[in-house]
């Protein structure tokens, strides 16, 4: 079976949304999932916010990737960040993640990116051992924290209709 990677194009927003919403289920999250195809459309094809590569067998979407750029000052450089990746169930075990996964480590190294970072869910035990097998190491010194919701709004001091509409309603 070949495996090919590319990067993904614009009429690739709907396919990328497939893959975060079957990423969604395997994950026990899809009812998280608000993004819409415009929505991908948007953030990586028109603000360019984020980037995605996309894993074909056999000409057949197979896997998907999504990174960005993120910024360390101790290292004074851009790096990047893999926020998906996802390997469809009828293709794993074939080597295609561990692919798609250098492939994107390549990009980064292209780059001059000192690093690439991703989260692993503490339940995804098979993902964590995936990724301890490549050389990667979890980080232990550090949890991450979110905002997100009504306290976001509260402490940017903004109301929900305001972030909406760019207004201030009174």
């Amino acid at each position: 079976m070949s495996f090919s990677i590319r990067y993904a194009e614009v009429s690739d927003s709907e396919l990328i949304l497939d893959f975060v919403k079957e990423l969604a289920v395997f994950e026990g999250m899809e009812e998280l999932v608000t993004a819409t195809a415009a929505d991908i459309l948007d953030s990586l094809f028109g603000k360019k916010q984020a980037e995605a590569v996309l894993g074909e067998a056999d000409s057949r979407p197979a896997a998907f990737a999504l990174f960005y750029p993120v910024y360390s000052t101790f290292l004074g450089r851009a790096n990047l960040f893999l926020e998906d990746l996802f390997v469809r169930e009828e293709f794993r075990d074939r080597g295609f993640g561990r692919e798609i996964l250098a492939h994107v480590a390549k990009i980064a190294v292209e780059r001059g990116a000192a690093r690439l970072d991703w989260y692993v869910l503490d339940e995804n035990e098979n993902g964590a051992a995936f990724y301890r097998h490549t050389g990667a190491a979890p980080l232990t010194d550090r949890r991450t924290y979110r905002i997100e919701g009504e306290n976001l709004l509260k402490l940017a001091g903004k109301h929900r209709h305001e972030i909406k509409t760019g207004r201030h309603v009174p």
